[in-house]
């Protein structure tokens, strides 16, 4: 495991967190995207893509949703739209291949489909007016359900014999980590925003990709 590239991408992750707290933006070209791209050269050059190349390619659509973000706010759907083909082939990966259908398939999926239900509505009926279009609400609708599945997947590892501990361990922290952010994205967004918030965004975000990369690299 390429620990060099790893312990970079920590740094700016940390300096990426400063960013957001101080305001200072403009270092996030650096600090947000370096993170990412350090990440990348970490699972590259730790064998990664010859363990999940579905998961490298989710790691190069989080970087491209990572510099949507840092544009204007008219581009927000378009790293939606990244972000989406991110869960997409997190999805992916972690079910392949794929583990055994068992009553713990049932009770996860029953349970992030409730979850999922409840912020499609509080979201949508927080939306203000002017962007109660049908684009946005099914944007972000189809996102919720899209890194539900993304979870759910993730907690599939737990039984699936090709998954081991740590790495299943690791896989579901991770995507629940990404599921902390962006909820707490959501509200940030549409609901009340605060420093604070922003700042959890960005840790529990990292946090996230930090240990799904390690949970596909311990997968091995």
């Amino acid at each position: 495991m390429n620990t060099i590239w790893l312990a970079v991408a920590a740094i700016l992750a940390g300096f990426d967190w400063l960013a957001v707290f101080i305001a200072k933006n403009h270092w996030r070209w650096l600090t947000k995207t370096g993170t990412m791209l350090c990440l990348i050269a970490a699972y590259t050059l730790s064998g990664g893509w010859q363990i999940s190349g579905w998961f490298g390619v989710g790691l190069i659509f989080s970087l491209a949703g990572d510099t949507f973000l840092l544009l204007p706010p008219r581009f927000f759907l378009a790293g939606l739209a990244a972000f989406l083909l991110a869960q997409l082939t997190y999805i992916v990966a972690f079910n392949d291949p794929a583990g055994p259908v068992l009553a713990y398939n049932f009770l996860s999926a029953a349970i992030l489909l409730t979850i999922a239900y409840s912020a499609i509505r509080r979201f949508s009926a927080t939306l203000p007016a002017e962007n109660r279009r049908k684009t946005l609400r099914r944007a972000i609708a189809f996102y919720i359900l899209a890194i539900s599945a993304m979870v759910y997947s993730a907690s599939t590892t737990l039984w699936n014999p090709a998954w081991q501990f740590p790495a299943n361990g690791l896989a579901v922290l991770g995507a629940l980590f990404f599921y902390i952010s962006d909820w707490t994205l959501a509200n940030q967004r549409f609901i009340h925003s605060t420093r604070s918030g922003r700042v959890m965004i960005m840790v529990t975000y990292h946090l996230a990709q930090f240990l799904l990369v390690l949970a596909f690299l311990l997968r091995q």
